[in-house]
């Protein structure tokens, strides 16, 4: 199970639009979902898009500003006309500069933009696949709920006929059978309360998917509960070297000592350079070269930005530790969940639901001998009832907190 998570991320945009037409029809894999969101999800385009945004942004900082370009017409009588009769014709150019380091800083500054929005774009990614992984186990768990129910129903039916025909042959209780319809109908009720929530996680799948809510979707498949293979050091280790969130705040960190040095650059002057080509009938064709600077007079204006900067500097030091903090603690409760769903899950499957069938086929069997009475045999199908939903709820438990996980590492486990 273990693959990096970049590849199909970054190249989703790539994806094979068959996929799509296989949604409407039979099962719906996990893989086939999560193609369609890291392609269609309007979050993720949205991200990838400022993304793009930030990185043309780049060579924008990097270039100074136009050229301007001056053409001058003096002293032309009046009357006359004003483009070609005057005595004085100027052309000049200016182009205004600030000190050379200060287009260093923005470019440094626009390119750790554009890495905070890649990575960004990369949490959004893992975000939304988890959501929809989550989604995903919740239409299964609902589903698979429904078929329960189904096949609980059907067996409380043959209960209520066994139970009605040993009222006919005198050998059992009324009561038993109006015990067994009121079961029965309180399946039918739980049923109707499954139908809702498939239709609130095919809304919410579909949603994810950048699809209408009512469109069309197939079954989900059980999840198959893989095994992780990493122990916990090494899920710290990982989310701590690839977690975009963490990155993101490191970038922040190291962009904001580039800031404060942009904030100290507004101590020094800006430049200006003027070229000059002028002609008048006394001095004939001239050229004038200028070079101008500003004065740094309010000095008190790039004190203050520098403040400022160093104040965002140790802020953006302390998220950074936050994150890491964070990123620790989240790896550590997360791999504890799954691990618990994991255990309860092995607990389920071996021991409790063998169990439980068992102790209903025995009920069936010594209720039918007149060897107990109904209550018990009620009890031995809730108890079946039950273990079996709890199961598939742990299932859905399990991969919610491994989608959780995967997003707190950055990749696929």
């Amino acid at each position: 199970m273990a693959q990096t998570f970049l590849g199909p991320l970054l190249f989703a945009a790539a994806l094979a639009p068959a996929a799509q037409a296989q949604v409407s029809t039979g099962a719906i894999s996990l893989q086939q979902v999560l193609e369609l969101v890291r392609r269609d999800n309007p979050e993720i385009l949205a991200a990838r898009k400022r993304w793009e945004a930030a990185q043309k942004r780049i060579v924008q900082a990097a270039t100074p500003e136009q050229l301007r370009l001056d053409i001058e017409r003096r002293f032309a009588p009046s009357m006359s006309d004003v483009i070609g009769k005057p005595d004085e014709k100027a052309i000049s150019q200016t182009l205004e500069l600030p000190f050379p380091t200060v287009l260093y800083h923005k470019h440094g500054l626009a390119v750790k933009d554009a890495a905070m929005r890649e990575q960004s774009y990369r949490a959004k990614l893992l975000e939304v696949a988890a959501r929809a992984r989550s989604a995903y186990t919740m239409l299964f768990l609902a589903e698979k709920g429904i078929s329960i129910y189904d096949e609980s129903i059907g067996i409380m039916r043959r209960f209520s006929k066994v139970a009605e025909s040993k009222v006919a042959a005198g050998r059992g209780n009324q009561s038993d059978a109006l015990k067994a319809q009121v079961e029965l109908t309180r399946m039918l009720n739980m049923r109707v309360t499954l139908e809702q929530e498939q239709e609130t996680s095919q809304a919410m799948l579909n949603a994810l998917m950048g699809r209408e809510a009512r469109a069309a979707l197939g079954s989900p498949q059980e999840p198959s509960a893989g095994v992780i293979s990493m122990n916990a050091e090494e899920l710290e280790s990982a989310a701590l070297s690839a977690r975009p969130e963490l990155r993101e705040a490191a970038l922040a960190s190291e962009r904001s000592d580039g800031a404060l040095s942009l904030a100290r650059a507004g101590y020094l002057p800006d430049m200006m350079l003027q070229h000059r080509q002028r002609s008048d009938p006394m001095r004939g064709q001239t050229h004038d070269v200028v070079l101008g600077l500003t004065l740094p007079l309010w000095f008190w204006k790039p004190a203050a930005m520098v403040q400022e900067a160093k104040a965002e500097r140790d802020m953006a030091r302390a998220e950074l530790d936050m994150a890491r903090l964070s990123t620790q603690a989240d790896v550590r409760i997360d791999w504890s969940r799954v691990r618990t769903a994991r255990r309860l899950l092995e607990a389920y499957r071996t021991t409790l639901l063998p169990q439980a069938e068992q102790s209903l086929k025995v009920a069936e069997s010594g209720y039918q001998s007149d060897k107990i009475g109904f209550l018990d045999l009620l009890d031995a199908q809730r108890s079946l009832l039950n273990f079996k939903l709890e199961y598939y709820q742990y299932m859905a438990e399990y991969e919610a907190r491994l989608a959780e996980l995967e997003r707190i590492v950055g990749r696929e486990l």
